[in-house]
This record gives C-alpha cells, sequence and structure tokens, in this order.
C-alpha cells in the first residue's frame, strides 16, 4: 500500500496537477511516507527538506499582497481601493485557476460524445468540441504558457472569476480590475493603455499572461458584474469616469486609450465602437462579431478563424466597416476555432504591436 501511494504521488507531482503549490505538496506528502527511505537516502536533514517544499508551497499559492508585474485590485463602490476580501482569497488559493483550468482541459478531454452528456448542452457543445480537439492535437498546452509567464514576471495575482461567481449565484457585489504594467516600468514615462474586455466564464488571470506580450503597454482588464462577460454602455463608460481616474490618482501617466473585447467580451467593442469611437485609438475584436458598421475615429482591428461561428463573418464586417472610411486592420485565419488566441500568441501580438502604433 505504501509503495503504490509513492507511485500515485509521483504521477499527480509529474503528470495530473498543473500548479507548483499541488505538485510540491505531492512530493511533501511523498517524503512524510518514506520518511525512513529519505534519512537513509538523502544527506540534508530531514526537516529542512519538509519545511522547504512548505515554504516554497507558500511562495508558490496566489498572492495576497500583490507583487510583481501584474496585480488584481479590489475596487469599493466609490472607485477606491480596498483589501483582497479574505475568504475569497482562500478559496483562490485552495482552488488555483490554473489548477481549475488543468482539471477542466483533462477532463474535457475525456467527455463521453455529444449525445450522452448534459455537460455539452449546459456549457455550449461548439466549445467543448474545440476543446477536445485542442487537447488531443497538442494545442492545449498553450493554455499553461500565460500561467509560466505571470510567474516569470513574479506575479500569481489569483482569479477574478470566484469573486464574479459568487456575485452571480450569492448576491454579493465585489468588483476589481486587474493592472499590468509595461515591461521595464518607468513611473516618470506616460503609456498607452488597454482596456481588455473577457469574455463568457469571467476575467481570468489566463489573460493578463496573455496580454502581458504587448510591448510598452499598461493592460487593465475590465470586469462584468457576473460571469457573462456582456458588457453595456456603463460598463464602459466607467473606462472614463472610473479607471482612469483611479490610475491617474495612482500615479500611472496616460496616452492613447485602446480597447479589445475577447468572445462575448465583443458586446465591448461594440459598444465602443457605437458609442466611444471617438474616445479610443483602436477597438479590436477578437474570436467575436462585429454588429457596428459605420465610420469611426478609432482604427478597427479584427482577429478571428473561419472554423470558430463567433468570428466567422469578421472579413465582411471590416469590409464594411472600410467602406464607410474606417481604418481597419484584420487578421483571419480559415483553419482556426474559437481557442486561436491561444493557439498564435506570438503571431497575434506581433500583428497587434504593429496595427496598434
Amino acid at each position: 500500500m505504501k509503495k503504490f501511494t509513492s507511485i500515485v504521488l509521483i504521477l499527480l507531482a509529474a503528470i495530473v496537477f498543473a500548479t507548483w503549490q499541488y505538485r510540491l505538496l505531492s512530493l511533501v506528502f511523498f517524503i512524510i511516507i518514506n520518511k525512513t527511505w529519505i534519512k537513509e537516502k538523502i544527506r540534508v536533514p530531514y526537516k529542512v527538506i519538509v519545511w522547504g517544499l512548505i515554504l516554497c508551497i507558500f511562495i508558490a499559492i496566489p498572492n495576497y499582497f500583490q507583487r510583481g508585474r501584474t496585480q488584481l485590485i479590489y475596487l469599493d463602490k466609490e472607485g477606491e481601493r480596498i483589501s483582497t476580501p479574505l475568504h475569497v482569497y482562500l478559496i483562490n488559493a485552495l482552488f488555483p485557476e490554473e489548477e481549475m483550468m488543468n482539471f477542466g482541459l483533462k477532463a474535457t478531454a475525456v467527455l463521453p460524445p455529444e449525445s450522452l452528456s448534459p455537460v455539452f448542452k449546459n456549457l455550449g457543445s461548439r466549445f467543448i468540441r474545440e476543446a477536445q480537439s485542442d487537447f488531443w492535437h497538442g494545442y492545449a498546452f498553450g493554455f499553461y504558457t500565460p500561467y509560466n509567464r505571470l510567474s516569470l514576471q513574479g506575479s500569481n495575482p489569483g482569479t477574478f472569476t470566484i469573486a464574479q461567481a459568487m456575485n452571480e449565484y450569492l448576491g454579493t457585489d465585489y468588483n476589481a480590475i486587474y493592472i499590468t504594467k509595461p515591461t521595464n516600468y518607468d513611473s516618470d514615462r506616460t503609456y498607452p493603455v488597454v482596456f481588455f474586455a473577457h469574455g463568457y466564464l469571467g476575467s481570468w488571470e489566463l489573460y493578463q499572461g496573455l496580454f502581458s506580450q504587448l510591448d510598452d503597454y499598461m493592460i487593465v482588464s475590465i470586469a462584468t458584474r457576473n460571469l457573462s462577460g456582456i458588457f453595456n454602455y456603463n460598463d464602459i463608460n466607467k473606462v472614463f469616469t472610473e479607471y482612469i481616474p483611479y490610475l491617474k490618482s495612482e500615479g500611472y501617466q496616460i496616452s492613447d486609450v485602446h480597447l479589445m473585447g475577447l468572445s462575448n467580451g465583443g458586446s465591448a467593442s461594440n459598444v465602443a465602437l457605437r458609442s466611444f469611437s471617438n474616445k479610443f485609438k483602436t477597438i479590436t475584436y477578437i474570436s467575436t462579431s462585429c454588429d457596428v458598421i459605420k465610420h469611426s475615429k478609432a482604427k478597427v482591428i479584427m482577429i478571428g478563424g473561419g472554423k470558430d461561428a463567433s468570428s466567422s463573418r469578421l472579413p465582411s464586417a471590416e469590409r464594411g466597416l472600410r467602406s464607410c472610411g474606417t481604418k481597419t486592420a484584420i487578421f483571419f485565419d480559415k483553419d482556426e476555432n474559437h481557442y486561436m488566441m491561444v493557439h498564435q500568441q506570438g503571431k497575434i501580438f506581433e500583428f497587434l504591436n504593429d496595427e496598434m502604433k
């Protein structure tokens, strides 16, 4: 039994778990149940090994006191910064987003056919099928790289999605934004800022790792109150009435303002193009549809795939906008699905860095 448990713990650490906190915890249990063997084979004192690993676990869990390039900032109703709610943080520490993503990807990969599984109907069969295909074709590993990128930046801010779920199902009223500083941030410099609007299932930590690839931009991820990712006029108006004033109060110096919407977050891009196009330098649609065709002072940028029902009509929308005299740019791959941003991170951010200048 001891041998079997040891093998299971090693497999958990090496294959099953994605986060270092759970990998290291598996190793701690492995060392505890093999205490005699460890003492015989390793010269380092046993207690030093155990407490060293426990210390590393505390370093690996999501930050409570925010540090690093990316930070998750909770705000009160007046737009002032407040401490992260402790119970939300504890849930976050026990169930970190990366581990939930890891579990979701692996569970999705082994789901039975659509006709036999109610999960498809509840979550959206198209997205489940595409996620399954990604996993078995080796594309799913791209979902882990943004988290690794955050860790290399000294950031593990946690996820706001848990608080959004509590808002939706428990009636709480949490509000937060992510702020990712530019590489080699200099408080004496002025920077353009990108406001990013997430899609369905909340404001993920994942996106912060993705969008930190933009050169010399401050990234601010704004959130819907719930998990829907459907933004309205008031949500976008807060960019100018709450979020920019907050950034300035914290000493950030801002030049041009950009907006991006991904998936359901394309609703933010549509609101911005319809009602705020004179206030943004660029408005970007990512894996979503453009429902507004008009002349715009803002440049409109589009990213989508031909196998993605959400964005497959972006080329025709781009032609319509150009006919209205709107400056546009498009990155479109007819063979890509809804997770294009993860699959082609390098190419897409090279495209964005060029087109947003």
